[in-house]
């Protein structure tokens, strides 16, 4: 049985611009965790193809979000 915030949700989801907007809200979300743990690294001076690695993805998921 699903609870009214599942049945709410589902119902919000139907819509095409809500949906859009709750897809391109929740990838931000993701670049900005990725970033704030890019920084984090930087200040700890970690290894620099690590950086790389992140930098990477960060650049990846910004491209991910203009093909939306």
């Amino acid at each position: 049985m699903k609870t009214n915030a599942e049945i709410y949700f589902e119902e919000k989801m139907k819509d095409p611009e809500y949906r859009a907007l709750y897809t391109l809200t929740r990838e931000k979300t993701h670049i900005k965790f990725m970033l704030e743990k890019l920084i984090e690294d930087i200040d700890k001076d970690t290894d620099k193809k690590k950086i790389m690695r992140q930098a990477r993805k960060i650049v990846n998921q910004v491209s991910k979000i203009g093909l939306l």
